[in-house]
C-alpha cells in the first residue's frame, strides 16, 4: 500500500509539473553598454556556457537566442556532461517556438543531477564556414561586461566553446562564476524527490488505514 501512494504521489507531481510547464534556464541578459553591438568576432566554433543545477531537474528543450538567427540559418544546440558525454542535441531555426528572447525544439527530457557540471553549446551551421558573431556577459568579460538572468535553479559556470572549428564538446573554459556567451538556452522541470513523496505518500496511507479502523466499529453496529 505504501509503494502504491508513493507511485501515486510522483505521478500526481509529475502531471502538475506538466501541466504548469516548462522553466528557461537563462531568461534574459544585459549589456553595461548602451549600445549592443558583438564584441565576438566571426568564430567557427561550437560557444556556450558550463552550469550546475542546484536541484535535479529534466530538461525538455533545447533553445538558442533568437538574435543570433537571420532568415533560414539554422543553430545546432548541444547538451554534454562533465565527461564530454552528448546527452541531447536539436537544431533551432526562425520556425521554432518562440520563448521571451530564445527559440525552442523540444526534446525527450534529459535528466540532470544536482550539483553536476554540464556543458551547453551552440553552433551556426548555414553560416559561412558557420561563423557567427555574438554577445558575452559576465564579471570577467571585460567589454561590453554585463549579465545573465539565471533561474534560481541554475547556477551558471563559465564560458566554453571547442578548441576546433564544428560542432562538438565544448572543453575549452574561459572566466568563471557568471560568464556566457548568449547563444544556447534551454528549458526545463524540477524533479520532485522520490524520498519525500514516498514519505508523504506512506503517511497518508497510514492515516487512511487508522480512519478506516476506526470507522469500522460504526459500520458494523
Amino acid at each position: 500500500m505504501k509503494t502504491l501512494f508513493c507511485w501515486a504521489f510522483i505521478l500526481t507531481t509529475t502531471l502538475v509539473a506538466d501541466a504548469q510547464g516548462s522553466m528557461e534556464a537563462m531568461s534574459n541578459f544585459s549589456l553595461t553598454n548602451a549600445v549592443y553591438s558583438a564584441i565576438g568576432s566571426s568564430v567557427n566554433r561550437s560557444l556556450g556556457w558550463t552550469f550546475q543545477p542546484t536541484v535535479d531537474l529534466e530538461v525538455t528543450a533545447l533553445g538558442a537566442f533568437d538574435y543570433i538567427l537571420s532568415g533560414s540559418q539554422q543553430i545546432q544546440v548541444g547538451l554534454w556532461d562533465a565527461s564530454g558525454v552528448l546527452l541531447a542535441s536539436e537544431i533551432i531555426n526562425a520556425a521554432s517556438t518562440p520563448n521571451n528572447q530564445s527559440l525552442y525544439q523540444s526534446i525527450p527530457p534529459a535528466w540532470l543531477a544536482a550539483n553536476q557540471t554540464y556543458f551547453l553549446a551552440a553552433y551556426l551551421m548555414n553560416s559561412p564556414a558557420g561563423a557567427f558573431q555574438f554577445y558575452a556577459v559576465g564579471p570577467d568579460v571585460d567589454e561590453p561586461g554585463g549579465q545573465a538572468t539565471m533561474s534560481p535553479e541554475i547556477q551558471l559556470g563559465s564560458i566554453a566553446y571547442t578548441p576546433d572549428a564544428g560542432f562538438a564538446f565544448p572543453s575549452i573554459t574561459e572566466g568563471s562564476g557568471g560568464d556566457a556567451v548568449i547563444a544556447p538556452n534551454f528549458q526545463f522541470q524540477a524533479v520532485p524527490e522520490p524520498s519525500t513523496f514516498c514519505l508523504l505518500g506512506g503517511g497518508l496511507a497510514g492515516w487512511l488505514f487508522i480512519r478506516r479502523k476506526i470507522k469500522s466499529p460504526a459500520a458494523g453496529a
